[in-house]
């Protein structure tokens, strides 16, 4: 259950990257990236301040965090604290890069703008990375023991 989940993240990650370079919104034949758009609003000033501009500030590191995400799932890393660290880095990504995606995804239509497969193959991808981290969790909850404090079953 554990490597499944591990897997699936991994792919999840995989899907999501691919997705972060596909067109996100589309203005006549001209697609843009999520990083033409998002460097579009921030040089215009439509960056908001706190959580948000600095979650669009660091939008260009995206790509690591998943190449980083899709590696700490290898399975030759087979020690406890590994297999929750990846865990926890596929939640953190899935949740920046998804909840990035989908805010775009409900942003009101403009006329001039339509929103391209770019977007929509980025939120299937965080959805499999967060899929493949509550499986690997609960393999990592009720699998084997671990080393993490819990014994062994006689």
């Amino acid at each position: 259950m554990l490597l499944a989940g591990r897997a699936t993240a991994a792919a999840g990650a995989v899907v999501a990257l691919v997705g972060t370079f596909l067109p996100w919104l589309g203005s006549g034949a001209v697609g843009r990236s999520s990083y033409d758009l998002l460097d579009i609003v921030e040089r215009l000033g439509f960056s908001p301040d706190g959580v948000v501009g600095l979650a669009l500030t660091v939008w260009p590191l995206a790509p690591l965090l998943l190449v980083l995400t899709a590696i700490a799932q290898w399975p030759g890393w087979t020690s406890p604290w590994a297999a929750i660290g990846a865990t926890g880095l596929s939640l953190m990504s899935a949740v920046y890069v998804g909840g990035t995606a989908v805010a775009v995804l409900g942003a009101p239509e403009v006329g001039l703008f339509r929103v391209r497969s770019g977007a929509w193959v980025t939120v299937i991808g965080a959805a499999a990375m967060l899929v493949g981290a509550v499986v690997a969790g609960v393999g990592l909850r009720w699998g084997r023991p671990t080393g993490l404090g819990r014994r062994a079953p006689p």
